[in-house]
């Protein structure tokens, strides 16, 4: 009776655990997927608006909306050509107020004003190489960020959402579905790691190929692991190796060789390539990552293991081939 109790409370336990994560990710999707239409109108602001002048004439802070909660804003309203409006206005770093004269932008087809620049901002300092956690993703506008983003919560909700309805209503219509989806992403995520290796390589063999030589002071350098894998017997350490330098009174970080990180001390100088078309620099020991293929190379495993059975098949009588 008592082993009942708990087994039914251990159920009762994960299903609601699984309703509320359900119900998180659902609202954060949502969430984020009115934050990207809200970036692309902005992109069309920032594109076909116009930049005017306008003096504020009243500046209400009382929230509106569940964005305000994350952000300092305002709403401000004044009058542009005989003609009263109102916009909202996040105040970053200065406060705004009735009688200030702030710059919006004007679009003339939707006869509104928005807020010049983007509210979600993503890292875009050039302080740190490339090379180092490279992806392709940092060459996307704000807007494609966060619909790569908008995707994969809506991949993760649906995923969690199907597992949660089919383990109270076995549905083999949404299993299927389920699982055409799954491979269906893990080919796009394939191609697209594939392509991101592949384009870190081409763009270390630009650096190595154009880079004009330059000496570099050393102010510092650090050695971080990659994965770490501590036994009785053994340890086994993946390490990349970088350095901060001092280049026209900048500091930079860059990517080094093992040698270079051994042989280096705070005030050595360092032979580095620097490519002014893309501003970026390396060692001129250092060697490209090759380490980035082998994601790629696993997701096309998993992909052509989860495909052999339908490939297996005869596609007269759904046999299996000889």
């Amino acid at each position: 009776m008592v082993q009942k109790l708990f087994t039914a409370l251990g159920r009762l336990y994960s299903f609601l655990l699984s309703l509320i994560i359900s119900v998180i990710l659902g609202v954060t999707t949502w969430g984020f997927w009115v934050i990207y239409q809200d970036a692309t109108l902005q992109s069309e602001f920032t594109k076909e608006g116009q930049l005017v002048s306008v003096r504020v004439e009243q500046a209400d802070q009382n929230q509106r909306s569940w964005r305000d909660i994350l952000s300092h804003s305002t709403y401000l309203t004044f009058t542009y050509r005989g003609k009263a409006y109102t916009t909202r206005f996040v105040m970053d770093s200065a406060y705004v107020g009735a009688g200030d004269r702030v710059k919006l932008l004007y679009h003339a087809g939707y006869e509104a004003f928005r807020q010049p620049g983007d509210e979600v901002r993503f890292d875009q300092s050039k302080r740190k190489s490339r090379l180092i956690g490279w992806t392709t993703v940092r060459e996307f506008t704000n807007e494609k960020k966060l619909l790569l983003l908008c995707l994969l919560l809506s991949t993760a909700s649906f995923f969690f959402i199907t597992g949660f309805i089919v383990t109270l209503i076995p549905i083999p219509f949404l299993q299927d579905i389920a699982r055409f989806v799954f491979i269906a992403e893990l080919v796009i995520a394939a191609i697209f790691f594939t392509y991101d290796a592949w384009a870190y390589l081409l763009y270390y063999q630009h650096i190595k190929a154009t880079g004009r030589p330059v000496s570099v002071k050393v102010l510092a350098t650090q050695r971080i692991a990659y994965n770490r894998r501590n036994t009785r017997h053994s340890s086994i350490n993946w390490y990349h190796y970088q350095a901060t330098i001092r280049y026209q009174q900048q500091e930079r970080v860059i990517p080094i060789s093992h040698d270079d990180f051994d042989a280096l001390k705070p005030s050595d100088l360092l032979n580095a390539l620097h490519d002014e078309s893309v501003d970026d620099f390396m060692s001129v020991t250092y060697s490209p990552d090759y380490g980035l293929v082998i994601l790629p190379a696993i997701l096309w495993l998993l992909t052509f293991i989860l495909l052999r059975p339908a490939m297996g098949r005869s596609p007269k009588n759904g046999t299996r081939q000889p």
